[in-house]
């Protein structure tokens, strides 16, 4: 599936607030603060960014999983 791409901190942390519910609020501030952090180089997630992010604070998924999904979708031997 394919998400559009985001221009601005707001829409990323509009996308995290869709699933503000789904998440403690610790959860929810590590997400928020990462989001922001990489807004300041101008890097704005989307919302498969955010709900890769969602999956890994919730221990569904490792940071190395979804590199290794990433890299299978973009060709690039894992």
């Amino acid at each position: 599936m394919r998400y559009p791409e985001v221009h601005s901190l707001e829409e990323s942390l509009a996308i995290l607030d869709k699933y503000k519910d789904d998440l403690n609020k610790e959860q929810y501030e590590a997400i928020r603060s990462t989001i922001c952090g990489h807004a300041i180089e101008n890097m704005f997630a989307n919302e498969r960014d955010i709900i890769n992010m969602i999956k890994i604070a919730k221990n569904e998924k490792t940071a190395d999983e979804i590199i290794a999904e990433y890299k299978k979708e973009w060709g690039v031997s894992v």
